[in-house]
């Protein structure tokens, strides 16, 4: 794909339901919207309201019990991996690996979204200072105190 789409984000009848011990909990139901190329749009709602859920769906980090939806003009179960090489998503959850260093998560990441290897060092470097995290990229994330770790994640969806 070498164009940007008109909508950038696109859904159709995007549903998830959770269901566990016999019950069913609605997260997302039946959404259609649409998100045009050059446009700032915000999600918002209150908590337990889908939004995260909404996120994991267009992310590919879990799939939509019914409906369809295009992130990029990528199908967002068919062509998950695309969308993830593209957009950074920020969970308020960090997953990181506590026992690697910042620099290792990073790479480590950078190894599972395919960036070629001669390219990752300079990428990692460059983001890492840009997130102010440069100077302790060789700590272990176990010593970052909270704020570091959410310019760690910054870091890592960029």
């Amino acid at each position: 794909m070498t164009s940007i789409p008109e909508y950038v984000i696109e859904t159709y009848g995007l549903t998830k339901v959770y269901r566990s011990g016999g019950g069913a909990v609605v997260a997302v139901d039946k959404l259609d919207f649409t998100v045009e190329k050059s446009s700032i749009f915000g999600l918002l709602g209150p908590n337990g309201a889908g939004k995260t859920t909404l996120l994991m769906m267009l992310t590919g980090l879990t799939l939509p019990t019914n409906g369809s939806g295009r992130v990029l003009g990528y199908d967002i179960v068919r062509e998950s991996r695309e969308i993830r090489r593209r957009v950074g998503f920020l969970p308020e959850g960090f997953g990181f690996y506590e026992h690697l260093t910042a620099e290792q998560n990073l790479e480590y990441i950078a190894a599972l979204n395919d960036i070629p290897k001669p390219e990752r060092r300079k990428r990692i470097e460059d983001i890492l200072s840009l997130v102010g995290l440069y100077e302790v990229k060789n700590r272990r994330v176990s010593s970052f105190s909270r704020g570091m770790k959410q310019r760690l994640g910054i870091a890592q969806a960029l």
